[in-house]
């Protein structure tokens, strides 16, 4: 068979595949019923055309995850719409950057905010975003229990933040059963934390562990470690470079389709700090493209949206979903002694002063 005869059938082969993937994509699509509010929503999202997220590279795909999303609200809700992604900062700068836009009578930069309870939390009260029936709109899909924040949150994920490590690199994170173990003088020099102190925020409630002893926790950590990391380090932790990150923002990385299945990367819950961490979305007051954006959080939490953006591109998705990854994550996990702390928007409001409380311990580990 000669060459240009093999690379015929190679190309026939990858069209014959990329038809199947379309194919299998547009059966995957769920139906939605529409509503006389959901129609009205549809119609003024034609007429605005697009809708513009802006965050991160590394949340939900960045511009491919966008591209993603694109393809799947048109084939949805049967439109053509544009999805603009423009890289942003984290979740607390860009909370800012909104506010101060709004506050200025500008147009939002950003349709969609998406963040977790403390990034979002301080803005609910400055009457930064709007309410939206996301029930209403889909009620056999989204449950009153995901719409927080009275109206202007929608639960789209969950994580269970962990060590995150290098499975070669860190075969010893396996040993790690509770906090204190990471203390031990074998591990010294052997792991990283993020500079602001990811997970740490919950122990200071008083509930938890309270702001003494985690604040000699954190003293006593302190020279355990090599150095500070943020979490948006996941090659670092890939190469080997970084072998461990106790804990990160997420432990969502090693389920990315990117590393999913390679033996490289892992999530290593910690039962005394064990954490469900949802996140949100959010629509601003200002955004000039609502309606879009309303389609853009519904197609996200649809099956597909979930799948081919949430879990393949960020590693998590919605536990209360019956079919979700992270609803098979959490109920394996109480037979191994682990108990979540919920950290809702709600649980969020209930402990108020603990993210002051937190970035005075990240002080104090940032000037160790």
């Amino acid at each position: 068979m000669t060459a240009r005869v093999v690379a015929t059938i190679a190309l026939a082969t990858g069209a014959m595949a990329m038809t199947a993937a379309l194919t299998s994509a547009a059966a995957r699509a769920e139906s939605i019923e529409t509503t006389p509010a959901l129609a009205k929503v549809i119609d003024t999202a034609k007429q605005e055309g697009t809708v513009t997220i802006r965050w991160t590279n590394l949340m939900l795909g960045g511009p491919d995850g966008a591209a993603l999303a694109e393809d799947g609200i048109n084939r949805m809700f049967g439109i053509h719409i544009k999805v603009q992604w423009t890289p942003g900062p984290a979740f607390g700068p860009m909370a800012a950057i909104l506010y101060q836009e709004k506050q200025a009578g500008e147009k939002a930069s950003s349709d969609v905010y998406t963040a977790t309870p403390n990034q979002l939390s301080p803005y609910l009260d400055k009457d930064l975003f709007r309410k939206v029936d996301w029930a209403g709109f889909w009620p056999t899909r989204v449950t009153p229990a995901m719409v927080e924040g009275e109206g202007r949150a929608l639960r789209y994920t969950d994580v269970y933040p962990g060590i995150f490590y290098n499975v070669k690199a860190a075969s010893w994170v396996s040993e790690i059963t509770v906090a204190a173990d990471l203390l031990k003088p074998q591990y010294k020099g052997k792991f990283y934390t993020t500079p602001f102190l990811a997970g740490f925020d919950v122990l200071i409630a008083k509930d938890q562990w309270g702001v003494e002893k985690t604040t000699e926790f954190v003293k006593q950590m302190s020279p355990q470690l090599a150095s500070i990391a943020g979490c948006e380090s996941i090659d670092r932790v890939a190469s080997g470079e970084i072998p461990a990150l106790a804990i990160d923002c997420s432990g969502a990385s090693p389920n990315r389709l990117v590393y999913r299945g390679k033996n490289i990367l892992a999530n290593h819950i910690i039962s005394d700090m064990a954490e469900r961490r949802p996140t949100y979305f959010a629509i601003p007051l200002h955004a000039p493209h609502p309606n879009a954006a309303i389609l853009y959080t519904l197609y996200l939490v649809s099956h597909e949206g979930q799948e081919r953006v949430v879990w393949d591109n960020f590693g998590g998705d919605l536990e209360a979903f019956p079919d979700s990854h992270a609803r098979q994550i959490a109920a394996a996990l109480p037979a191994k002694g682990v108990n979540f702390t919920d950290v809702s928007i709600a649980w969020w409001r209930a402990h108020p002063g603990i993210d002051q409380d937190n970035q005075k311990l990240a002080k104090l580990l940032r000037e160790r």
